[in-house]
């Protein structure tokens, strides 16, 4: 497929697109996403609201992956039947683009497969488990369905690949910073032994809730797998403290003056700055970058004065860290 598509790129440009969705969803279906993952990964891919209707129950994404209020679309947009009493569509405003009738024959055959295995897969009822959209009583058929712990469980952010051992439910979910897997352990266990060697993995480990607050888990998840690092692969999101409710609050949101400030800067900048917070002194700083203490010492207080606060006072230094992390979040 991918040499295939290299070629009609030079060849005929329209052609390599449409197979381009074809791939798409085909990716989509291969990692058993459920219905909303599905119609998030179509809005984003078309740019356009893409909305659901099955039976009673309506679904419509913005192209932003944002799940808005649900509205009937009537007459006035192109449906595509994926069932019995299901269809799609795709709310385009003016002259449909190019991809638009590819992108709903895919996405109607790929809610059809999602339909055709909800009697049988496991993943659907992740889905819904981990839902902020799903109601009450949605929510706990979909745990019972799994029969999770009766104890307190968290929901674990990882790499899509590889998925871990068949006893923890898992689901591959697209969220609006990619596709991630949500797996469904129990919150006395450590979630790294749920995939075995998982070296080199990058993990958001939610908090300990019990099955009615698992979406509270997955949206920590998230957020501390935003967080991990190469040099920090698991977090934790117990650990973030409070830190966990200014990211929630301030995602999607306009950037924070502060955090405008430090995108400004270049990564030697952001690097002198953590060095100097870490070792909590300007000289230790300066051995741990391998430079002088007057250069640390003078490029830090030209730093000082483009931040507007000094980052070693107790303020500063919380400003700094708040600051910081929502550059990371962000990036």
């Amino acid at each position: 497929m991918q040499d295939l598509l290299g070629r009609l790129t030079a060849l005929d440009p329209d052609a390599s697109e449409t197979l381009k969705v074809v791939s798409y969803f085909d990716a989509l279906v291969q990692h058993s996403v459920g219905v909303e993952s599905m119609l998030r990964g179509a809005a984003v891919l078309s740019g356009a609201t893409v909305g659901q209707r099955d039976g009673r129950q309506l679904v419509r994404i913005r192209a932003d992956g944002v799940r808005i209020d649900p509205v009937d679309p009537g007459d006035a947009w192109t449906l595509r039947e994926v069932g019995t009493d299901a269809v799609a569509w795709i709310e385009r405003e003016g002259a449909p683009h190019t991809n638009d009738a590819m992108i709903l024959e895919r996405l109607a055959l790929a809610l059809g497969i999602i339909r055709a295995r909800r009697s049988v897969g496991a993943e659907s009822a992740v889905e819904l488990a981990i839902s902020t959209y799903a109601n009450t009583e949605e929510r706990a058929a979909a745990v019972s369905r799994l029969r999770l712990p009766a104890g307190p469980v968290r929901v674990v952010a990882s790499p899509p690949e590889p998925a871990p051992l068949p006893q923890h439910p898992s689901a591959v979910v697209a969220t609006r910073h990619g596709l991630t897997r949500a797996t469904i352990v129990d919150a006395a266990s450590d979630a790294l032994q749920a995939w075995g060697d998982a070296s080199g993995l990058r993990l958001g480990v939610g908090l300990a809730v019990s099955g009615a607050q698992i979406p509270a888990s997955w949206s920590a998840a998230l957020v501390a797998a935003r967080l991990s690092s190469p040099a920090e692969r698991v977090i934790h999101a117990d650990e973030l403290g409070l830190g966990l409710i200014v990211a929630q609050a301030a995602d999607g949101e306009p950037p924070h003056p502060d955090v405008t400030a430090l995108a400004r800067l270049d990564e030697r900048s952001l690097e002198l700055l953590d060095a100097v917070i870490d070792e909590h002194s300007v000289r230790a700083a300066a051995i741990r970058l391998g430079r002088h203490h007057s250069s640390v010492q003078e490029r830090l207080a030209s730093l000082v004065e483009t931040l507007g606060y000094d980052p070693r006072t107790s303020r500063g230094h919380t400003r700094y860290a708040l600051a910081r992390m929502l550059l990371t979040l962000a990036g």
